[in-house]
């Protein structure tokens, strides 16, 4: 080969390698500038929530300290506690097996086909429902059609139609995550379906369900419209019974109804009073919130080592 042909391979070899270092910088400098977006919108994202909770602890501290605050008064929040506690035990005690045994079917038992498919497309769609129209539709059909009137447990049974999609679907998830071999090596040691479902899939999936616990406990917990309509906006004297029947009322619902309608209704309690309570119990909701995140993910991870461990 002459020297002449040997320059134009090096040459062609020079530029090709040139055109592969122009292409490798255009995508790094794509992909931080696309980087620096993310990091941008999560920054600024994370500054508004932090935002909005100091502002709240700010306006409402001085009722989040105060005993009066925690009262069975209108303007206090103990009736409401206690209220916000029970709705939510009561609607996990509908949702959470409902949503897990509908899971399992769909996940391990039904064919995959056409009816798996409409059953998750209905869910999608339920989904998509907003939380008012379930809330008349709780109305109609629990409180009026089925006689349950104004009480928990037709709040209760609204708050299962409004979340149940939600956990369906993160169930489902939690269930398909768990490998298939280990299934197949719990039945080739000729267990049946379900003692394999019990011992094998659940723990397994048991991080998953219980953060399908959580979100819906957090969905519940701060549900407002779905329950104007089916629990009410006051409690009784009987507040503090166990009686699914009574109406009742939660922290949002009082939070709404301070800041709105009893703004000017409850004597001597004035726009500033009305805007500082209300703030004082947004805070306190979120502290409910974390506190609940906390134990149910601590007493799941509990539960997971013992069942692991059994």
């Amino acid at each position: 080969m002459s020297t002449q042909a040997i320059g134009r391979k090096q040459e062609r070899q020079g530029s090709r390698l040139g055109e592969l270092t122009r292409i490798a910088q255009k995508l790094h400098r794509g992909n931080r500038v696309a980087l620096g977006v993310l990091w941008a919108l999560a920054g600024l994202i994370t500054l508004l929530f932090i935002a909005i909770i100091v502002i709240l602890f700010l306006q409402g501290f001085g009722y989040l300290i105060n005993p009066a605050f925690y009262s069975f008064a209108d303007n206090g929040v103990g009736r409401q506690i206690f209220n916000t506690f029970y709705i939510l035990i009561l609607s996990e005690v509908f949702l959470f097996p409902i949503a897990l045994a509908a899971a399992i079917y769909t996940v391990e038992y039904a064919p995959q086909g056409r009816l798996v498919a409409s059953i998750r497309f209905a869910a999608e769609t339920l989904a998509g429902v907003p939380s008012i129209v379930l809330g008349l539709f709780g109305f109609v059909f629990f409180s009026a059609f089925l006689g349950f009137h104004i009480s928990r447990l037709s709040g209760a049974l609204t708050l299962l139609c409004l979340n149940f999609p939600q956990a369906f679907r993160l169930f489902e998830d939690a269930l398909m995550s768990v490998p298939r071999d280990l299934r197949e090596g719990s039945l080739a040691l000729g267990t049946t379906r379900w003692l394999t479902i019990r011992k094998v899939v659940l723990p397994s999936a048991l991080p998953g369900l219980i953060t399908g616990l959580i979100l819906s406990a957090g969905k519940i917990i701060g549900e407002t419209a779905a329950l104007v309509y089916t629990m009410g906006v006051s409690s009784p004297a009987s507040v503090f019974s166990l009686d699914p029947s009574i109406p009742s009322d939660t922290l949002t619902i009082h939070l709404w109804y301070i800041k709105t309608q009893g703004a000017g209704s409850i004597v001597g309690l004035t726009a500033a009073d009305s805007s500082a309570i209300s703030s004082g119990s947004a805070a306190l909701l979120i502290i409910v919130l974390l506190v609940i995140n906390l134990l149910a993910r601590g007493v799941g991870r509990m539960i997971q080592r013992r069942v692991m461990a059994a």
